[in-house]
């Protein structure tokens, strides 16, 4: 590519016009640079942010796609393709184009960053978890990155990490208005999840408060509308069981293989991620702990169910 003084004077004028928001004259000019040099970069490059910013989406994929290959080394265009596809919800297509950024450049943050994006958008919590932390590695400042993690956090219930998320987005930008909505979310969730209640009401002594209402044998006879708050209180407790067999399902397939792999990836790196391999024993520690947790909530509603309809039958056969 040769450069000429007409086409530093036509890109130089689309830049101006691109700033000040002139978006019809930015393109025209870039297309006018492009007629006297069609390979030219500069001029390539700033038509397709400008076909972008006015939302000519299918345009700028066309010249993005173009500038990916005129600089095949450069993960840029492959980024701003990711952008693209992201701004259209293709996300398949957004995660094809910033895997391929990833490969020219490993260690570009808004690769990653954009990469977290699409995953999230594609509900895989556990490979946008693993973006966004790596985008947090290689630039600890991204603000908006903390504040999209810790919405992931509080979306895997991971309340704790959320909230670290949430501080550190504050640091970095005091107000944000985002992580304060964030961080009094997760933190209302961490009361939330502390606080013990069971499944089911408790029954006044029949026998001291009204002895009409037992039977011969001793037995609590429930009345039509007792027995239909039963029946609910049942179908409550399964509803529960069958959400929390999901959520451990969930986990399993979204948020613990992910983990394995990155720690995995973490060990067989070495030193040179030597402080990310004690970042992803954490978060391996944690996304155990958060497995306990499920599992332990799973098991108390199936004994919750269990020690009803043991109940039930105990009062069924008292009244017989």
């Amino acid at each position: 590519m040769e450069e000429t003084p007409e086409i530093d004077e036509l890109c130089q004028e689309a830049r101006r016009c691109l700033k000040q928001g002139e978006l019809d004259r930015a393109m025209a000019l870039f297309q006018q640079a492009l007629e006297v040099d069609s390979g030219h970069v500069l001029a390539l490059e700033g038509l397709a942010a400008a076909c972008f910013y006015a939302e000519s989406y299918d345009e700028a994929i066309e010249h993005f796609g173009r500038l990916a290959e005129l600089t095949p080394r450069d993960a840029k265009p492959q980024i701003n393709l990711g952008a693209v596809h992201s701004r259209l919800k293709q996300y398949p297509q957004a995660v094809e184009s910033l895997r391929k950024a990833v490969q020219k450049d490993s260690q570009s943050s808004e690769a990653f960053y954009n990469l977290g994006i699409a995953y999230r958008n594609l509900e895989e919590m556990g490979m946008a978890t693993t973006a966004y932390r790596e985008a947090l590695r290689l630039n600890p400042e991204m603000s908006e990155a903390h504040v999209n993690l810790g919405n992931l956090y509080v979306e895997m219930s991971n309340f704790r990490s959320a909230i670290t998320h949430y501080n550190e987005a504050l640091k970095l930008k005091p107000g944000l208005q985002r992580a304060e909505a964030g961080l009094r979310k997760a933190e209302e969730a961490t009361k939330a999840s502390q606080t013990q209640f069971s499944p089911f009401g408790r029954l006044v002594d029949a026998t001291k408060e009204n002895p009409a209402d037992v039977a011969s044998g001793g037995g609590r006879v429930l009345s039509s509308v007792e027995r239909g708050k039963d029946r609910r209180a049942i179908l409550e407790l399964a509803s529960e069981i069958h959400d929390s067999s999901n959520d451990v399902k969930e986990q399993l397939k979204s948020e613990m293989v992910a983990v394995l792999l990155d720690l995995g990836r973490s060990i067989s790196e070495g030193a040179d991620r030597a402080s990310n391999i004690v970042e992803t024993q954490d978060e391996f520690e944690s996304t155990v702990e958060r497995s306990m947790a499920l599992r332990r909530r799973l098991r108390k509603a199936m004994q919750a169910l269990e020690d009803h309809e043991q109940q039930m039958n105990r009062s069924e056969f008292d009244e017989g």
